[in-house]
């Protein structure tokens, strides 16, 4: 193996080795201990250089049967260590390389993080030693290179639910396929009138990567759909919901990924276990006169977690409710979104 290093923005080094390849981006953390596959292969993650914080990954090799996309959307992983298990596919080693992504181990992953927690999400990139800093040239926003290209249809005997693909794991998909959901996934450019023409049910807004702010004819497409017929929406899809109803949103300082977020659910006062990946919020302060209330917070920093607008039948979470950490903690979205379409799940 060579001797490798992330360079951040601020010009510091963390060295470590691998087999050489290189790339830019955004380098972001994640507290998951498990479950490195999916996290790997989420579209949300496209674009960025992703450290874990758990000291040891690859141990039971890559589950690709429940990949949440089609291939790994990392521009590197950053780990203490690499263990080449293959109890359930192939080494996550062996998997990267087929799609050119750089692994850099043996790295001060704790180091890293503290200094991404203490100076904000940075910029970087990673490649042989003594290459110095590269700066980021792909200026695309990361959901046109994720979002599907054309509509696909999920036959089901229940309810019609438009799913706008910003970036969506295949989770989203199975939990309403589960429930009997005739689910009809379009690409993230879809118009309004695109959408309506399915005579949906519920319109669900999904996960996705990158700054939402940037996403203009998106926020004007929900802007064009809420009041029509009932609107979910999933991480990405609750800041576009935001936004197109007037409120704004902010790139937190290192950003929520993981699976172990605790949010407050503030009806009930129950607490509810996470996963999540997101590095925007919607600003609470700009909410005034949006119609919009707030349904969830974080119990860590006091963030959004859930909005609703009772009047025009739209419902939003930050959080991923498809991903297990309680281990059916947010389930409930699902329910509650047919529900608020005037249906019941399992038809």
């Amino acid at each position: 193996m060579l001797d490798m290093e992330i360079v951040l923005e601020d010009g510091v080094v963390f060295p470590g080795c691998g087999g050489g390849s290189s790339a830019v981006g955004e380098v972001v953390f994640t507290t998951a201990s498990s479950g490195y596959p999916q996290a790997l292969s989420d579209p949300s993650f496209a674009g960025q250089i992703l450290v874990f914080a758990f000291p040891m990954i690859g141990n039971y090799g890559v589950d690709e049967h429940l990949l949440e996309s089609e291939r790994p959307w990392v521009r590197a992983l950053v780990v203490d260590s690499i263990e080449n298990g293959c109890t359930l596919g192939p080494e996550i080693s062996e998997w990267l390389s087929g799609f050119d992504i750089p692994i850099v181990r043996k790295v001060d992953t704790r180091s890293l993080i503290r200094h991404i927690r203490t100076k904000g999400a940075l910029q970087g990139s990673v490649g042989p030693a003594g290459r110095g800093y590269r700066e980021e040239r792909d200026r695309r926003h990361p959901v046109e290179e994720v979002s599907a290209r054309s509509c696909e249809v999920m036959e089901g005997s229940g309810p019609t639910v438009v799913v706008v693909d910003y970036g969506l794991k295949r989770g989203i998909q199975r939990e309403l396929c589960s429930r009997s959901c005739r689910v009809v996934k379009v690409p993230h450019n879809s118009s309004a009138e695109e959408i309506l023409s399915w005579k949906p049910d519920g319109v669900l807004l999904g996960n996705g990567p990158g700054d939402p702010s940037l996403l203009k004819a998106e926020i004007e497409t929900a802007r064009s759909i809420i009041g029509k017929v009932p609107v979910g929406g999933i991480c990405l899809g609750l800041q576009v919901i935001a936004l197109a109803s007037g409120a704004s949103t902010f790139k937190l300082p290192f950003g929520h990924r993981g699976a172990n977020h605790a949010v407050l659910e503030i009806d009930s006062g129950r607490a509810l276990v996470t996963s999540q990946n997101h590095g925007y919020a919607v600003d609470e302060s700009s909410l005034d006169g949006t119609g919009m209330e707030i349904s969830h917070k974080n119990l860590g920093d006091g963030s959004i977690e859930g909005l609703r607008d009772r009047k025009r039948s739209v419902i939003a979470v930050q959080y991923h409710p498809e991903g297990s950490p309680g281990p059916k903690d947010g389930e409930d979205f699902f329910n509650d979104f047919l529900s608020m379409c005037g249906l019941e799940a399992g038809l």
